[in-house]
């Protein structure tokens, strides 16, 4: 097997394949060194979802027959509890807001398996909050410098909008148009946009902008887009797309082999390798059978995601003179509201959300309390109220065609939002090495973690906007249901945070190409660059970001006269 290469890249998700097939494009010559699998193909993951006794983000994913011993298929936190994997000191009294839930993958094409696939961008507000609103870090980037990168990672993932609809929001401008028209509005995105317009003047003290409903720009196909086919609608892009209209990342690293890189699945990094504020000098992995091996390269990238990739740098003493790996790390804190229609709204039709409310992810509101983008559910009462929940409350007391007739009648006016709440950087919220070790024998992360009043304030008033958007649309009180700041939130799975850009190497792990300020030749990709997290999901800012990253890598292995 080759040893030598100019760029191995740690990690197969949707960074690591983009910027492998860039490379490759090039004429480089990458490895990719992922420590899952690709396994089955998609039809037969689709089964394991349907056959599943509890259909969760990991039953398409998890193996027929569990490992042997000394095999690392991936953290237990995709397959079970996450605290089978992680390690956070609390018990059962502990708060919801100090336990961190989001998992992940480990897996060829990562986390894009089961994401939801939307994309909107963040807005230009978002990349300087500490000068705007005093919070945070400002990024050493600014949206004009990423926007052209942001079109290059709407074509590469193939994201459908309206350009013309987001064209300008919040100051956001777009120089070139989505690939592919909008998904189209589900029918309860039309009545909740009628309805709110007798109320849009209500939530003006947040900033002038009326409260519309917008499309959700999503990495889904609304017409046939390179080889993949158009949305049919299925429901299920959480966990798993069952015909692949939905992106994921192993589009790319196919692409990627495609154009010669090499791929070295289960293959577990146990150290990267540099001196002291030198370059990194080779890698070492083990298979999932304990084979040892070292592979070397001219530059290195790190993209296993915003858990792996600090755990990896700890593990291997570098890229830390700041003190910062590992810290400052995010999630968006997410909820939802729930209610009861007074005429069918006709859920379950085509992907979980197609629109959302955009209206509050800006504003002078953010030196107080966080900025939150809201999104319209198509999947009635979501999990907490899906049919089947609905179907179990019912058959205790109803039978035959009354029963038929009111679970029709309940679950076709069910309707719900769901929200994503701005979450502050911190550095007490980290990943540290556990002395508690996985099934290969590599020490665990330990995670401290902590949602702020900030955020948790900003749920009293997410509360009164679904509150009032029910009202709007004709709910009687009594079929409402809403968070408030004591009600248990969900992860959202966006690991943001952990090896943050930033111009001072005091306070930042990389630059503004991502480049580690101890070690020109490592660089870091994905979420855990963000200084903050915003609103906007965070997939289609680490696809532009590792787009951009590729061209600086490209230039420094291309020499100074490039």
């Amino acid at each position: 097997m080759e040893t030598n290469y100019d760029v191995i890249i740690i990690g197969a998700g949707v960074a690591g394949g983009l910027i492998a097939n860039k490379l490759a494009q090039g004429g480089k010559k990458v490895l990719i060194l992922e420590s899952g699998e690709k396994g089955r193909e998609r039809v037969e993951l689709v089964g394991s979802y349907i056959s599943a006794p509890v259909q969760s983000l990991g039953s398409p994913y998890n193996p027929v027959q569990p490992p042997a011993k000394n095999m690392a298929p991936g953290p237990e936190s995709t397959h079970g509890n996450y605290n089978d994997y992680y390690v956070q000191d609390f018990g059962p009294d502990t708060p919801n807001n100090k336990q961190f839930k989001s998992t992940y993958e480990r897996r060829v094409g990562g986390s894009t398996w089961h994401w939801l696939g939307n994309c909107p961008r963040l807005l230009p507000n978002d990349f300087k909050t500490k000068s705007l609103y005093g919070f945070g870090k400002d990024w050493p980037i600014s949206y004009d410098d990423l926007e052209p990168w942001y079109c290059e990672a709407e074509k590469e993932l193939g994201v459908s909008g309206d350009h013309e609809e987001l064209n300008g929001l919040f100051g956001a401008k777009r120089s070139k148009p989505f690939p592919m028209n909008r998904i189209w509005p589900s029918y309860s995105d039309l009545k909740v946009a009628e309805s709110i317009r007798s109320i849009e003047q209500e939530f003006g003290g947040y900033n002038s902008m009326p409260l519309t409903v917008f499309c959700t720009p999503q990495a889904r196909n609304s017409q046939p887009y390179d080889g993949r086919p158009v949305c049919a609608g299925n429901s299920t892009c959480v966990p798993i797309c069952p015909i692949g209209a939905k992106y994921d990342a192993s589009v790319h690293i196919q692409k990627a082999q495609a154009n010669q890189a090499h791929l070295m699945e289960r293959a577990v990094v146990t150290k990267v390798w540099a001196p002291l504020k030198g370059e990194v000098t080779q890698v070492s992995y083990e298979n999932w059978e304990g084979m040892e091996f070292t592979v070397t390269a001219r530059v290195y990238v790190v993209a296993a995601n915003s858990i792996e990739t600090p755990k990896l740098l700890l593990m291997s003493g570098i890229g830390n003179s700041s003190d910062q790996v590992g810290r400052n790390l995010m999630d968006h804190p997410q909820g939802e509201g729930l209610c009861v229609s007074p005429e069918p709204l006709f859920p379950f039709r085509g992907p979980p959300t197609t629109s959302g409310i955009d209206k509050f992810r800006d504003g002078a509101f953010r030196k107080d309390f966080c900025a939150f983008r809201m999104s319209l559910g198509n999947d009635g009462g979501g999990r907490s109220k899906s049919p089947a929940t609905v179907l179990s409350q019912l058959v205790q007391k109803e039978f035959g065609a009354t029963l038929r007739q009111q679970l029709n009648g309940l679950v076709t006016r069910q309707f719900r939002i769901s929200f994503l709440a701005e979450m502050l950087p911190s550095p007490a919220n980290r990943v540290i090495l556990s002395d508690k070790l996985d099934d290969a024998g590599i020490p665990r992360p330990r995670i401290n973690f902590q949602v702020d009043d900030y955020t948790m304030n900003g749920f009293k008033k997410i509360a009164e906007v679904m509150r009032r958007i029910f009202q709007a649309m004709g709910s009687k009180p009594e079929d409402i249901t809403v968070p408030d700041n004591t009600t248990p939130f969900m992860p959202a799975g966006h690991i943001m945070g952990t090896c943050r850009m930033g111009n001072d190497p005091a306070d930042s792990v990389v630059d503004a190409d991502c480049r580690s300020h101890d070690h020109p030749n490592l660089f870091i990709a994905g979420s855990s660059v963000f200084p903050t997290g915003g609103t906007a999901n965070p997939t289609l800012t680490l696809s532009a970001i590792s787009l951009r990253m590729a061209a600086a890598i490209e230039k420094q292995l291309n020499g100074p006269n490039s």
